[in-house]
């Protein structure tokens, strides 16, 4: 546990010692006490005070909590790392992992229009909550995915128009948009299936709304605050899964 906690608060700060752009880590007990709240980062190093400066969001009086934010974090981060979940981040997502297939006979020119897009041929990529769902990077991943071999042969014809790809109105194929957003709605079925054989959804509802009575009933103490975050966070992850599944199927139907 203390391993633990030393090592997701090191914090990169310019050394005395070294020349350039240097960096080392370090420690910050005090600023790293404050907690989390939706907003904007308002913590930076400050050159000539040679410190970290950081500022309330918002103004305070004296003895209140003042919060800072810690950054574009998905739950998950927040949960593996801080200890808690943000039940109203709009910066939450899920990944999902894809990458070419070695057996591929077209991998090469695949990898190619890939790293013209400065994907990874073997990455987790992007599920977003709405109104986007799906990130550009996993939309084009599985474009390029699914070319069958003249349209690869057509898209590397002229590499600098690969961006294209990233846009959700790039001009495509009918039959190549259909097997892109087949594909992504196959895989997201696919994630929520695990899901429900874990728990099912209609269990998953049951079960959170025991806890969250049980602490009403003792006074909001959190004897239930590991159970009870775990729950949201799933419920979290399968809302994203669903709404980014209902978008997927909307397009595969155009």
């Amino acid at each position: 546990w203390a391993v633990s906690t030393v090592m997701t608060r090191q914090n990169l700060v310019p050394s005395e010692n070294q020349a350039g752009t240097k960096f080392i880590s370090a420690l910050i007990p005090y600023w790293d006490m404050a907690n989390h709240r939706p907003g904007k980062i308002t913590s930076f190093y400050g050159a000539a005070s040679r410190q970290l400066e950081c500022t309330a969001q918002e103004a305070c009086a004296a003895g209140e909590q003042f919060f800072i934010y810690y950054g574009d974090r998905s739950n998950t981060d927040l949960l593996v790392h801080n200890g808690f979940v943000d039940v109203s981040n709009l910066k939450d997502y899920v990944n999902i992992r894809v990458g070419l297939s070695t057996t591929d006979a077209l991998a090469a020119k695949r990898a190619s229009i890939l790293d013209k897009l400065n994907i990874r041929h073997n990455a987790e990529l992007r599920v977003l909550p709405a109104p986007d769902f799906i990130s550009k990077e996993l939309l084009a991943f599985v474009r390029v995915f699914k070319m069958s071999a003249e349209q690869l042969e057509h898209w590397c014809s002229d590499l600098e128009r690969a961006g294209d790809l990233l846009h959700i109105d790039c001009a495509l194929e009918t039959d190549h948009e259909t097997r892109t957003w087949q594909f992504l709605e196959d895989r997201l079925k696919l994630l929520l299936a695990v899901l429900d054989k874990e728990l099912r959804e209609a269990d998953e509802l049951e079960a959170l709304s025991e806890l969250s009575q049980l602490e009403l009933k003792e006074g909001g103490k959190p004897v239930h605050e590991i159970e009870l975050m775990l729950l949201q966070y799933r419920r979290l992850e399968r809302s994203i899964l669903a709404g980014a599944l209902q978008y997927a199927q909307e397009h595969r139907k155009v």
